[in-house]
């Protein structure tokens, strides 16, 4: 058997960019790793790796250890991480400069990004256990046992980590995208709130914000995605399962459920719901079938406003909704307090999701819904029966939904109209189109980006602003309300991803095929007259 030499290795299976296929999900998952290791090592080297509880995430960063005078072989390796950095840094710009020319990246140039990626790594461990663990040298300041380890540690070594697997598997990476990113994305899931254990209102984002709007997503790309029906009314599903989670585990109606009954119960009512909107609407399709959907949306919040019934709280809403607290024989988990275990708990729900929905895609069923959202009547034409086809497909997505309301409502302890406005499933739905339609990968970033960029940047920016103010001395910095943008960053991102990437950041391989053929086909119904 050949020897398999460094070189063949990192350069197996490599992608010639002049090659006439189109660039799908394997391209666009190479892209994320690698502008991702960037921004992460950018990220670590200017935010401080080691904090006191008292001062309000200030310390010391690599980039002020390079500035001052060297103590020892620590500087020295600081001064190696921030050459390892620009290397980093600059691979993206690399990368468009060969694309640009038609010409596939030097093996060489990969094999001496992956040495360097390893390299940063261990400098990184090495740097962290001669200044946290054995502190040899005070170069993030004085360390001792009221010491918190910033994030900024833990972003270095996985910015480390997504570019050694980006350049040192770049055809694994691109030919099994999901695989790669599931690599990834795992384990870097789980690890989150122990990487960011001094920020607890991050983790209370990645569970209340991140994993409600992923499962929100993965539900609705099921209707929209996989069987092309357009729903403008996704949130009345989510308002559902919020007060399905409100009304049996509060003091409104005496009524105290534990949540893991209740996140049942909303997907059920929830997936009853569905199959009641999806029944009347099962002959309307396009623009017709979302204008329906859409007065289903307003119609929800609006009898939750009125308190039909007196089961909704009518403006003021449903408060004091019970938080899990389990009781373990070595200790107790209050949810309420520790946020993490809510984190956890809504990722192996979205990661059970994920399983199904790849499973459901790929069934008998799944291939149902691609026929009908291509062709509703070359569907039926060769025996697919188009109704409960639409029906299953509403029924399913609206279930997960009301899966995510539950959740939601044990998470914020209150639930009013007004959180389940028409924005929100424009929201949705702009993840999905940001991320790709139709893929649950694309989902799941699309996800990510704009759950961050909405409810977590445009949250803090003024806080950030303000500083940046004070340190450039223009303190008018601080008086933007960035909050107010919210909507223009949708519309500029919107007509931004139409413009450059229509498939989205991540397509699937049945849209990224109508884009790159010259457009989506005409539907047998079209050329006959009768769509």
């Amino acid at each position: 058997m050949p020897s398999l030499s460094l070189g063949r290795l990192l350069t197996w299976e490599r992608v010639d960019p002049t090659a006439r296929r189109p660039r799908g999900a394997g391209t666009s998952t190479f892209w994320i790793f690698s502008i991702g290791s960037a921004t992460l090592l950018f990220m670590g080297w200017l935010l401080p790796w080691f904090v006191r509880p008292t001062s309000s995430g200030i310390g010391f960063s690599p980039m002020d250890v390079v500035s001052s005078a060297p103590t020892g072989i620590g500087t020295f390796l600081v001064y190696l991480l921030g050459i390892g950095l620009l290397v980093m840094v600059l691979s993206p710009f690399a990368e468009l400069f060969y694309r640009a020319r038609k010409r596939a990246v030097p093996a060489r140039i990969d094999q001496v990004r992956v040495l360097i990626a390893v390299f940063g790594l261990v400098c990184t461990v090495v740097v962290f256990l001669l200044t946290r663990v054995i502190q040899e040298e005070q170069l993030f300041g004085p360390i001792d046992t009221f010491t918190i380890t910033d994030s900024a540690v833990w972003l270095t070594m996985v910015g480390y980590i997504l570019a050694a697997t980006a350049y040192g598997l770049r055809g694994w990476v691109i030919r099994r995208p999901t695989t790669a990113f599931a690599a990834i994305a795992l384990p870097v899931g789980i690890l989150l709130p122990l990487m960011f254990h001094q920020a607890p209102v991050f983790i209370l984002w990645a569970a209340g914000s991140l994993g409600i709007y992923t499962l929100l997503a993965l539900g609705l790309n099921v209707v929209v995605g996989f069987a092309g029906l357009l729903d403008l009314g996704y949130a009345a599903f989510f308002a559902i399962g919020a007060y399905t989670c409100g009304s049996l585990a509060s003091p409104k109606h005496s009524i105290h459920l534990p949540l893991w009954v209740l996140i049942f119960l909303g997907a059920a009512v929830a997936s009853m719901f569905g199959a009641v909107l999806g029944a009347p609407t099962l002959r309307l399709r396009g623009d017709y079938l979302a204008i329906v959907t859409l007065g289903f949306g307003e119609i929800i919040p609006d009898l939750a406003t009125n308190n039909v019934g007196k089961l909704t709280g009518g403006p003021d809403g449903i408060s004091s909704i019970d938080q899990p607290i389990v009781h373990l024989p070595f200790a107790t988990i209050n949810f309420g307090i520790n946020k993490e275990w809510y984190y956890w708990s809504v990722l192996l729900v979205v990661i059970i999701v994920i399983v199904l929905l790849r499973n459901l895609e790929h069934s008998r069923v799944g291939r149902a819904w691609v026929a009908l959202r291509e062709d509703e009547v070359a569907a039926a034409a060769t025996g697919i029966n188009t109704t409960s086809t639409k029906l299953l497909a509403f029924a399913i997505g609206a279930s997960v939904s009301g899966l995510a309301g539950a959740f939601y409502g044990s998470i914020v302890t209150i639930v009013s109209p007004d959180d389940f406005s028409f924005s929100v499933s424009v929201s949705i739905l702009s993840i999905i189109v940001l991320g790709g339609i139709g893929n649950i990968t694309g989902v799941i970033v699309g996800s990510f980006v704009l759950t961050f960029v909405i409810f977590w940047m445009l949250q803090y920016l003024n806080e950030w602003s303000a500083t940046l103010g004070q340190t450039i001395n223009v303190p008018s910095l601080g008086n933007i309300d960035y909050s107010q943008y919210t909507y223009m960053i949708y519309g500029v991102a919107l007509i931004l991803m139409m413009l450059l990437r229509p498939g989205g950041l991540i397509p699937s391989r049945a849209r990224q095929i109508e884009l790159t053929s010259g457009g989506e086909e005409e539907s047998l119904a079209a050329v006959q007259g009768i769509a």
